[in-house]
């Protein structure tokens, strides 16, 4: 059943709305670009969209001004065109807090729902992880507290919990997905799901990281089409550099399995920190990498390139490979537009914030 599930989405791709899209209908993955990059906050870091309900989008974000960490929310009603400060969600003192890693989605039932992890610290020491859910009933203008998703004490051995990811099932439960330290060279993949609209959430269920010592991290999920067969992408260090693996589901989330090398940078360098989507029933993941760029970052790939790869048959092969966004480019995202544009979201030393139209073509 699993095998003949896997067999008949290759086969049959189901683009993003619904609508059937033959292999021989699909573009082969080559992606051009569509637009200049477009700034949505000259302070924003680490950006992450979902649509409305209206048909425009929001982007989450946190910016860094005057020793405080606030996440906001911004809003594009042409695509990303353009943006316009739609609300704040929360700010604390840098200090004591580390705010980071937003993502907005909105319900069907029009509330925007926003997770992001929510640390405790005493300078450069973690003492308490959180992944939060803060929720707004105002289009987005005002936010209240929700809920804890996830929460624990710091312990000397690294145990922290970080880059939330949503998204509504099939069944209109709320699945929100998360890393989790182990200890500093090991992390897992989790994913917790609420069915009150983020008030309480279940039991979590492992996505990545059983019998691997890897620090499996930012999870990004598509569909692969509409009948409960998803991937997830993340980061990985099992092989020593990062590198992009993913895993599969046939039950829509419910569990997971599969998992397989996505991309692996070259000469021995760095890929991390993707992000997937389903555009017009090609799927493309984005990452930033270093192994075209020397000299950046910690760990060699943040503000290092945004690269793009595709694949038109389930993600069982990968390419080619573009740039989408010049060296000095930090912790990218998609976003889609349509059956044939995809927006990347990331932030450009600079410039801040942006959102930059591509698109799949022939």
């Amino acid at each position: 059943m699993f095998l003949h599930k896997l067999f008949s989405a290759l086969l049959i791709p189901v683009g993003v709305f619904g609508n059937p899209v033959s292999i021989e209908q699909r573009s082969p993955g080559n992606v051009a670009q569509a637009g200049s990059p477009v700034v949505i906050d000259t302070d924003g870091i680490y950006i992450r969209g979902s649509p409305l309900n209206t048909g425009g989008l929001i982007a989450g974000y946190t910016a860094h001004e005057d020793g405080q960490s606030i996440l906001r929310l911004a809003e594009s009603t042409n695509g990303g065109s353009s943006w316009s400060f739609l609300g704040e969600v929360y700010r604390a003192n840098s200090t004591a807090h580390d705010v980071d890693n937003a993502m907005p989605l909105q319900l069907p039932s029009g509330r925007i729902v926003y997770a992001y992890r929510n640390h405790d610290r005493t300078g450069n020491t973690y003492t308490y992880y959180r992944i939060t859910l803060s929720y707004s009933d105002d289009g987005g203008k005002t936010f209240l507290y929700a809920s804890t998703v996830e929460q624990q004490a710091a312990t000397s051995t690294p145990n922290g919990l970080w880059e939330p990811f949503l998204r509504v099932a099939a069944d209109g439960s709320l699945q929100c997905y998360y890393s989790a330290e182990n200890n500093g060279a090991d992390q897992d993949g989790y994913m917790k799901r609420s069915t009150d609209g983020g008030l309480t959430w279940s039991n979590w269920i492992k996505v990545s990281g059983d019998n691997v010592t890897s620090r499996d991290g930012m999870i990004g999920v598509a569909n692969l089409d509409n009948s409960g067969n998803l991937i997830a992408v993340f980061e990985n260090t099992e092989s020593g550099p990062f590198s992009i693996d993913y895993v599969l589901s046939h039950d829509d989330g419910n569990s997971w399995g599969q998992r397989a090398r996505l991309y692996t940078a070259k000469n021995g360098k760095n890929a991390g920190a993707p992000q997937v989507v389903n555009v017009g029933g090609t799927l493309v993941t984005s990452f930033m990498t270093n192994e075209d760029v020397a000299g950046v970052g910690g760990n060699g790939i943040d503000g290092a390139q945004m690269k793009v790869v595709t694949s038109t048959n389930g993600g069982q092969a990968w390419g080619p490979t573009t740039v989408t966004g010049a060296a000095g480019s930090h912790w990218p995202g998609l976003y889609t537009l349509d059956q044939t544009h995809f927006l990347a979201l990331y932030t450009k030393d600079g410039l801040g914030a942006v959102s930059q139209d591509y698109q799949l073509v022939n």
